[in-house]
């Protein structure tokens, strides 16, 4: 954490004192060296849910056929997941979580401990405290990462669309702007990371 803390500051001295500046530089680029192993986990995602999808009528028929027996129709399901390479234990995404979890609270308690010294950036006339206009650009780029991630199913979309968006909004407007410079940064990774994976799609469609 006071490695990550230093180098931000380290950054921010280099940029001309600008904590903001630093904030991103150092968002984008631990999102943008993690993206290939993140857009990788979303096209594999996609892959397997395309997978589950051609496999709902026979699940269907195993179901009937064992509605008797549960250890039998479990038996049967994950021989049939075997078969066609579906994966049932933890996903890639949620792997790809639990590796970007620790670096990314390093980074946000390195931010937190850098907003003392920190001044104004853009609009924002203090970065210590919350800013409800960044709120709203982090809420914006939360709802348009989900709306062109090809990986997630309409139904999920639908249901769930709106709560990220919600949760961001909220967490960032009782936030530090610093973090919130950081979310949003990261939510342009995001982004740009649902764009490319649309664009490697495109080929199994």
């Amino acid at each position: 954490m006071a490695g990550i803390a230093q180098l931000l500051e380290t950054l921010a001295h280099g940029l001309g004192g600008s904590h903001g500046l630093a904030i991103i530089i150092m968002a984008l680029a631990v999102r943008l060296g993690l993206l290939p192993w993140t857009l990788r986990a979303a096209e594999q995602g996609w892959h397997q849910r395309r997978r589950m999808e051609t496999l709902k009528p026979r699940l269907e028929q195993l179901a009937k056929r064992h509605a008797d027996d549960p250890v039998a129709h479990a038996s049967a399901m994950r021989a049939l997941y075997r078969e066609h390479g579906v994966g049932t234990g933890m996903g890639g995404g949620l792997l790809t979580a639990l590796v970007q979890a620790p670096l990314g609270l390093g980074v946000y308690s390195a931010i937190r401990q850098g907003l003392a010294g920190a001044g104004s950036f853009l609009w924002i006339p203090r970065l210590a405290r919350p800013d409800m206009a960044l709120a709203v650009l982090v809420a914006a780029l939360s709802y348009a990462a989900m709306a062109l991630n090809p990986a997630m199913s309409p139904q999920l979309k639908t249901a769930l669309q709106l709560l990220p968006v919600l949760v961001s909004f909220v967490v960032v407007w009782h936030a530090a702007a610093g973090l919130g410079l950081y979310w949003a940064a990261s939510n342009v990774v995001n982004v740009l990371q649902a764009g490319l994976l649309r664009r490697r799609l495109r080929a199994y469609r």
